[in-house]
């Protein structure tokens, strides 16, 4: 650090917060990120690179996305970072498997293979699906804040929901009022059943975002998550922030109901700043906070009921060729049971020779004790030995960050490399609540605001539902609330924006 006060300190490397961040140093702000050790997505275990969890952008060209590209000036960055691919991701169920290409013809010949019954529909299916998400891509495009709580926010998101198309019927099933059948519903809605888990019901502009942006506007982005984050901390860096990815806040300082400060672990001295935006849920965020100091908002909020949601992946490191011909990178297996939809995501290796492949789902906290167990990653691999046949045979290595029985080393490689071990109090946590409460769009979860002044959080705890491009609303939603805490700062960007007459 160059200095004892920062104007903005971000705890976490989550995109929401990133995004806010780079946003907030981009119009002028000191801001600090601090990593909490946990930035980087990568390891390697046993010869293997394996990751936490996988990554596929989804709503790669949305107007949020768009226009965080565009203030940031990272394009190229952007562009270049897509990896190439005709097949976008597979989806396998009992009695079929279709894939979902770059080109929609494709998909539809896909479709009409797999389910001929439904092919002469299927165009003007897809059509109405894009319709619909459009019509939320005009809802987000008008720089609200999602979900909004002063005044003006409410006012402005009032306006714009004059546009939402299921105003009427809030809580209706999309798919079924489309007359999808089950099949084909099944296809449709893998990406969004994955990442959502056990929620229900889902609303229905959310379904159609989720399965428009599946379906048409995916990406894959070169180091997975921490390539998007790498893009992003280097604008902050560029912008004259900091990125510290070893610190970690340990306190955060309150005087009055305001933030003033923060204080890092291993350091005596403490930093002096306005603003703290956070990816904690509340329950973890309480901690950071003398208990003296909670306003009856910020206690609320935290004694508040949660239902969380457990992310938890197996890596398996495996000879290449057991992969079968044909097998996207991204491939979402639907089955019965809980989880209903496995994740099978193919990570780069430096040995063209193998393959590492990270299977991951969503379940209920009440999960936990399968995870403990091993049950849930006996049943994970149960699953994948009918997606690979001969799996056991060319298994070389099996890791998961999330529990606590360490890398299983089939092959006798033995290099002594440990992969670092997350316990299972440590899963990530990657949803809380239900998505939606259908009082909006259907993405709305917790405030930005915690009753604490300065003290905001972002991420997948305040929108939910659409992977990273919700988390990215936040983010946008966010950058703008701390913008306007600094009035002065605010003036001077309307200033440079402004066009000089001559």
């Amino acid at each position: 650090m160059t200095g004892s006060f920062y104007d903005v300190v971000v705890t976490g490397m989550e995109p929401g917060p990133l995004c806010a961040a780079a946003l907030l140093a981009r119009r002028g702000f000191r801001v600090l990120v601090a990593g909490q050790k946990s930035a980087r997505d990568r390891y390697h275990c046993l010869g293997y690179d394996f990751v936490k969890r996988p990554f596929l952008l989804t709503g790669a060209t949305s107007p949020v996305i768009s226009r965080i590209i565009e203030e940031l000036s990272i394009s190229q960055l952007y562009s270049h970072s897509e990896i190439p691919s005709e097949i976008k991701y597979q989806v396998v169920q009992p009695k079929s498997r279709v894939s979902v290409f770059g080109s929609v013809d494709r998909t539809l010949q896909e479709l009409a293979r797999e389910f001929p019954e439904f092919s002469a529909n299927a165009p003007q299916l897809f059509a109405d699906i894009q319709r619909y998400s459009t019509d939320f891509e005009k809802l987000v495009q008008n720089d609200l804040v999602i979900p909004p709580e002063n005044f003006f926010e409410r006012r402005d998101f009032s306006r714009a929901m004059v546009q939402f198309p299921f105003l009427s019927n809030p809580r209706i099933d999309f798919l079924d009022w489309l007359r999808v059948p089950r099949g084909l519903r099944d296809f449709l809605m893998a990406p969004l059943a994955w990442s959502i888990a056990d929620a229900a019901p889902i609303p229905p502009l959310v379904v159609a975002r989720g399965v428009a942006s599946s379906l048409f506007d995916t990406r894959h982005v070169r180091g997975g998550l921490d390539g998007l984050r790498q893009i992003i901390c280097e604008r902050i860096i560029e912008q004259g922030g900091d990125v510290q990815e070893q610190y970690v806040v340990d306190a955060v300082s309150v005087a009055r109901g305001k933030v003033d400060g923060v204080q890092f672990r291993g350091r005596t001295e403490s930093v002096a700043t306005r603003l703290v935006l956070t990816d904690l849920f509340p329950p973890a965020l309480a901690s950071l906070v003398a208990p003296s100091e909670w306003t009856n908002r910020f206690k609320a909020l935290v004694d508040d009921e949660y239902v969380f949601r457990l992310g938890y992946a197996v890596n398996l490191g495996v000879r290449r060729e057991v992969i079968p011909v044909g097998m996207a990178d991204t491939v979402f297996v639907v089955r019965q049971g809980i989880p209903s939809v496995l994740r099978v995501e193919m990570t780069p290796q430096q040995d063209d020779t193998r393959a590492a492949l990270n299977i991951s789902c969503i379940v209920p906290e009440s999960m936990s004790a399968q995870i403990d167990s091993g049950v849930l990653r006996d049943t994970m691999l149960d699953a994948i030995r009918g997606l690979i046949p001969y799996l056991d045979r060319y298994l070389e290595v099996i890791h998961s960050p999330f529990d606590a029985f360490g890398a299983v080393d089939l092959a006798g490689i033995g290099e002594g490399n440990s992969a670092v071990t997350l316990y299972p109090e440590q899963i990530q946590r990657w949803q809380i609540q239900a998505p939606g409460s259908f009082s909006g769009i259907g993405i709305e979860n917790l405030p930005h605001r915690t009753g604490i002044k300065g003290l905001l959080m972002s991420g997948a705890q305040v929108n939910t539902g659409l992977g990273i491009e919700s988390e990215l609303i936040s983010g946008w939603g966010v950058a703008r609330i701390a913008g306007k805490m600094d009035p002065t700062r605010q003036r001077i960007v309307r200033a440079m924006r402004s066009k000089i007459e001559i």
